[in-house]
């Protein structure tokens, strides 16, 4: 009974000791990558390079959507999914963008600003308009 009692003391000394170290280093991790992170979302770009990564942050989602939907027949609509062929728009003051590619209209949300961070978005919710109402909306934006 003694020597239970001593081996839970002893044991319980240990992990209390042991615990914060394993903490304390993984503070320092997680504020030097908060850090990094602070620093290249503050970072001033070249605006070509945030609509590039914007671009293709959109086509690959774009991508991805079609496959999961259409993935026996996707090459029929990925042959010519270009950054030209598509129109976007950025719901204002979000993280969230409306694509419309041929008869599809996708909404995106990223989780963080997909000018600055190649990244596939959390959510989305994939369109798909009938031709009576294409040809009724011919007058969609075009690329911002």
């Amino acid at each position: 009974m003694n020597r239970i009692s001593i081996f839970a003391i002893i044991s319980a000394l240990a992990v209390v000791t042991l615990v914060p170290l394993g903490a304390e280093e993984q503070k320092g991790i997680v504020s030097e990558f908060r850090a990094v992170e602070e620093a290249i979302r503050k970072k001033e770009q070249d605006p070509a390079i945030l609509k590039a990564t914007l671009q293709e942050n959109i086509i690959r989602a774009m991508k991805g959507s079609i496959t999961r939907r259409f993935f026996h027949t996707r090459e029929k609509y990925l042959a010519d999914l270009k950054i030209d062929n598509v129109s976007y728009e950025k719901f204002e003051g979000t993280n969230t963008f409306y694509v419309k590619y041929k008869a599809f209209i996708v909404r995106y949300d990223f989780m963080r600003d997909p000018e600055r961070f190649i990244q596939a978005p959390v959510y989305e919710k994939f369109l798909i308009m009938d031709d009576k109402f294409d040809a009724d909306h011919g007058d969609q934006p075009t690329n911002p």
